[in-house]
């Protein structure tokens, strides 16, 4: 009974709302046509923006995977010095919104005003040669603000958690650290590493914010940008706006099949009666491994976070070379003004509201796709994905036409409520995800060893699963709350002025071309998510003794 009713609610907010887009796409003056599509295909630039959001995508996965995996098994199985510390920085580091830190990294790199060039021509070295508004500038902000940091938080309680001897087995045949790593080490992590290409591929085609900002003044188009502007048209082009997420849709399916199927093909758990995990010593290498890594947290960190500091004090954004160019007057105008604080209301209430739901109910779904058998199975992991595989703004748009198409939850639109349930199924599929990894990697005698003294399933899972997956919940909960206060492309079609978060506070005050206003509520969004992860990683460590 719990099954079928999961699977009715599974159904109900997954997949009419999908329905409703395909419904959209081939919506026409006189019914149902092909019009819509035709138009969009044809439509100038669709071809290069295509191209665009799939080589940005790859190149960003390529390097972040690459990156990933190896920092991981440093932080996780190596004696590298401060592991715990490094680590805690690529939490902060997934934890700083979009947003926020391309103003950032727009202070460094801006090719008339940014701090770099300006430092280069202080120099004598002509004119500065780094521009944000490039290919590449995309490349390096995805790259260091999402990319290569949730695959280091993600791979790294993996990689702590994998069983020494699969290793030392290696290493017993003259194999080199290296090649363990690739034989051994990363086919073992194969399903987790799988999981974060493919929603990186996802997150490549959803994502709009930086996109926007940095590809406009280059002329640089991908999908999502795209797609936000058809719906921001003026009159609105929703039937092009689904056909782009219908499209977006059919290529991330065989993606995501793959994915399932490889997963499913294969035994990867690594946490067994007989677990051991040693550190492996690194010998002279340590300490240049460590300031490799630390410049890289630091980059990450540090130096997005000064910089958005001193851009909410600037009375001109970006221009550090003018008298006097600080001021509070910025910060008076936001945390007085009458929006700020129910918007810093509505965004703690969203994102306490999606980490609770994300660690309870999340968990379950995931324990029952690894460890239950049941007719439906495949479907409810299908649904699980579906959320991730559309576009914000279009997923957006789906559930303000299915809230108010329904009667009875007609009177949830225009409320949190409405807000929170959505966030949560934003956030979904790579909760999801994550802790099923975890859980796959528990060996099931474990589980039976403690129903065999008469156990029941629950006293299991608190006294056996728990204290194993318990860091990957945790981790979950973090994110879930980070990714509800940070979102903007699924909730900016649903907020009203009543319900407003700060996410969309911050979109519009760029929009408004206030930069240095909107640095002000990324700090608060900023103070939020490291409160949050400081928290978080001190209960995560409590877990690991449970």
């Amino acid at each position: 009974m719990l099954i079928v009713v999961l699977l009715a609610i599974m159904v109900f907010f997954t997949v009419i709302p999908v329905l409703l887009v395909i419904g959209m796409s081939l919506e026409g003056e006189g019914g149902f046509t092909l019009e819509n599509w035709q138009r969009t295909f044809a439509r100038p630039g669709f071809g290069e923006a295509l191209w665009n959001t799939f080589t940005l995508s790859f190149v960003r996965q390529l390097i972040g995977t690459v990156l990933g995996i190896g920092i991981a098994w440093l932080l996780a199985r190596t004696n590298i010095p401060g592991a715990q510390v490094l680590e805690y920085g690529f939490w902060i580091a997934v934890f700083l919104p979009s947003l926020t830190v391309t103003l950032s990294w727009i202070l460094v790199f801006d090719p008339k005003t940014g701090f770099a060039n300006s430092f280069w021509t202080a120099l004598g070295l002509g004119e500065g040669p780094f521009n944000i508004y490039s290919w590449w500038g995309i490349v390096w902000v995805q790259l260091l603000s999402s990319t290569l940091p949730i695959k280091v938080m993600l791979l790294t309680p993996l990689l702590r958690n994998l069983d020494s001897t699969y290793e030392e087995a290696s290493r017993s045949t003259g194999a080199s650290d290296l090649r363990t790593m690739w034989k051994i080490t990363a086919r073992l992590i194969a399903p987790t590493v799988l999981v974060t290409v493919v929603l990186g591929l996802i997150r490549g085609l959803e994502a709009f914010e930086v996109e926007l900002i940095l590809g406009l003044p280059a002329r640089i188009d991908v999908i999502s940008t795209m797609l936000y502007r058809t719906v921001r048209s003026n009159p609105p082009d929703y039937g092009g706006a689904a056909v782009i997420a219908v499209f977006a849709l059919l290529v991330m399916i065989p993606v995501v099949l793959m994915q399932r199927w490889y997963s499913e093909k294969n035994s990867f758990a690594t946490v067994s009666g007989k677990f051991r995990s040693d550190i492996r010593p690194l010998g002279r290498a340590k300490w240049p491994a460590f300031v490799i890594v630390c410049a890289i947290v630091l980059t990450m960190t540090v130096l997005p976070i000064a910089m958005l500091v001193m851009g909410s004090f600037m009375k001109f954004f970006g221009f550090f070379g003018i008298a006097d160019p600080w001021t509070l007057d910025h910060w008076t105008k936001v945390v007085t003004g009458p929006t700020f604080g129910p918007a810093f209301f509505n965004s703690m209430v969203i994102s306490v509201g999606t980490a609770i739901l994300a660690m309870v109910v999340f968990s379950a779904i995931a324990y029952l796709l690894v460890r239950q058998r049941f007719r439906g199975r495949a479907g409810l992991d299908f649904m699980v994905w579906l959320p991730s595989l559309l576009p914000g703004v279009v997923l957006g748009l789906a559930y303000v036409v299915f809230f108010l198409r329904v009667p009875f939850l007609r009177p949830l639109y225009g409320t949190l409520t409405l807000l929170l349930v959505v966030t949560a199924l934003g956030v979904m599929t790579l909760s999801v995800q994550m802790l099923k990894g975890s859980i796959t990697q528990i060996g099931t005698e474990l589980e039976e060893a403690s129903s065999s003294v008469g156990a029941g399933w629950l006293y299991t899972f608190r006294k056996v699963v728990l204290p194993i997956v318990g860091p990957s919940v945790i981790v979950v909960g973090v994110l879930a709350f980070t990714a509800a206060a940070r979102t903007t492309g699924l909730l900016v079609l649903l907020s009203t002025g009543k319900n407003q978060p700060l996410s969309v506070l911050q979109l519009s005050q760029m929009a408004d071309g206030n930069l240095s206003g909107a640095a002000v509520v990324g700090v608060f969004l900023l103070l939020m998510s490291v409160g949050v992860a400081a928290i978080a990683r001190m209960f995560g460590y409590q877990a690991k003794g449970m």
